[in-house]
C-alpha cells in the first residue's frame, strides 16, 4: 500500500526518482517486476505496478465495447500508457514526454501515495487541487462513510 507525500524534481532528461519507501512497498514476488505509467484523473500521472495494472486492465476489459464511452476510453488510456518500466539503481525511471505534458508536469512535482497507485503531481496543481478540496475532507468523509 502506498501512503505519504514527497517533493521532487524531475530533471531536464524527464528523469524521475520514486522515493525508497514506496519502492519498498511493492512486493516483486507477489506483485510482479515493473510498473505502468498511465494517465491519471484531474491531470495528474498514476503509476501502478504490475499486479495492480493488470487488476485494473481485467476491470477496463470489462466494459461494454458497444459504449461510445467505454471505447473512447480503451483507447485513450491504453495509447498513452507506458510499460512495464523499471528503475535505476538510484530509483529513476523516465517520464515519457507526452505523459509529461498530459500531467503539465514541470520542474517540481509532488509523489502521492493513494492506496493501490502512485500519483505524479506538478507542484503547482497539487497545491491548486488541495486548496480546493482540504477544507471539504472531514464533510466528505461524514458523507462518503454514512
Amino acid at each position: 500500500m502506498f501512503t505519504g507525500t514527497y517533493h521532487h524534481t524531475i530533471d531536464d532528461n524527464n528523469r524521475l526518482a520514486i522515493p525508497s519507501s514506496m519502492r519498498k512497498s511493492i512486493d516483486v514476488k507477489g506483485e510482479g517486476k515493473g510498473f505502468f505509467i498511465t494517465p491519471g484523473l484531474d491531470r495528474c500521472l498514476a503509476i501502478y505496478p504490475h499486479f495492480q495494472f493488470e487488476e485494473l486492465k481485467a476491470k477496463i476489459k470489462q466494459l461494454n465495447e458497444t459504449n461510445p464511452k467505454a471505447r473512447i476510453f480503451k483507447r485513450l488510456f491504453f495509447s498513452r500508457s507506458n510499460g512495464p518500466n523499471t528503475c535505476d539503481k538510484q530509483g529513476r525511471f523516465i517520464v515519457p514526454q507526452h505523459l509529461k505534458e498530459y500531467a503539465c508536469l514541470e520542474k517540481e512535482i509532488v509523489i502521492v501515495g493513494v492506496m493501490d497507485k502512485i500519483e505524479v503531481w506538478d507542484l503547482k496543481e497539487w497545491n491548486k487541487f488541495e486548496k480546493e478540496h482540504a477544507e471539504n475532507f472531514e464533510k466528505d468523509a461524514e458523507d462518503l462513510f454514512q
